[in-house]
């Protein structure tokens, strides 16, 4: 009978042991979940804002050009909303002046704005409008590559350039940044000439070796070891409104101010 006892309490050792072995299971389950697996696979997405504004002329001198110049403020704040590190490649900003024709009402407007968007091609005409001339006026760097953005991170940059008065109805300013979730795993590489805006290719690194280019930029968005993507954002700035007014007419107050 001394024998029953005995075994009824090496029974409650054995599930008092098989509680805790997977108490301790699970909880090690549920931290490389939720602490290291979730936030490897969750996706990454950089949001990019992009504010062009005018920022004052300048007049000519008699030592200078006899045209006037206005200066255009580019501000770029870039936000990293998800759970990992990301990090930025070479990026790339430009600044496009349009000329606008006007004209009375094209007939066959819609018909080319239809062809145009079958093509994914950048709309250039409406009812009233066209673009008659675009040329690049600026263009740069807009943060430095090699950085990171930890999550929920944010960074900003400002950026002056400068366009000739009365040249130009529209600016159309557009910003590429392109990032990946591995560190080292990608690189970008730019060109700018002044019939081209900012072109861009990207290209695999291996032990920081420079290898395929990457033309498949969707599967190099699923692909674990790189997870490839690009934030772009665009802004128009039109210029009708950015002549100087004449300083306003005033009369000298009298002795009473009237």
């Amino acid at each position: 009978m001394a024998d029953k006892p005995r075994l009824a309490s090496e029974i409650r050792d054995w599930v008092q042991t098989v509680v805790i072995v997977l108490g301790v299971g699970a909880g090690i389950w549920q931290f490389e979940v939720k602490e290291i697996w979730t936030p490897a696979a969750a996706p990454i997405n950089v949001t990019t804002e992009l504010t062009v504004k005018e920022a004052g002329f300048r007049g000519a001198s008699s030592n200078e050009n006899k045209e006037q110049f206005e200066a255009i403020e580019l501000s770029i704040v870039a936000k990293n909303p998800s759970t990992r590190d990301v990090y930025l490649l070479a990026n790339c900003w430009e600044a496009v002046g349009l000329v606008i024709a006007t004209h009375n009402e094209s007939q066959d407007w819609t018909k080319t704005i239809t062809e145009r968007l079958e093509k994914t091609q950048p709309s250039n005409k409406g009812a009233y409008y066209e673009w008659q001339k675009a040329h690049m006026v600026a263009a740069g760097e807009v943060f430095l590559e090699d950085q990171v953005l930890h999550p929920n991170e944010s960074i900003s940059t400002t950026h002056v350039f400068y366009v000739p008065k009365d040249v130009y109805d529209v600016l159309h300013v557009r910003l590429v940044l392109p990032t990946t979730a591995i560190a080292d795993s990608a690189e970008a590489v730019w060109t700018v000439t002044p019939d081209q805006a900012c072109k861009g290719r990207a290209y695999r690194k291996r032990k920081g070796v420079r290898g395929e280019e990457i033309k498949e930029f969707y599967a190099a968005y699923l692909d674990r070891t790189l997870q490839f993507q690009t934030a772009t954002s665009t802004q128009e700035l039109p210029l009708w409104q950015s002549k100087p007014q004449p300083a306003a007419a005033t009369k000298p107050l009298g002795p009473k101010g009237d």
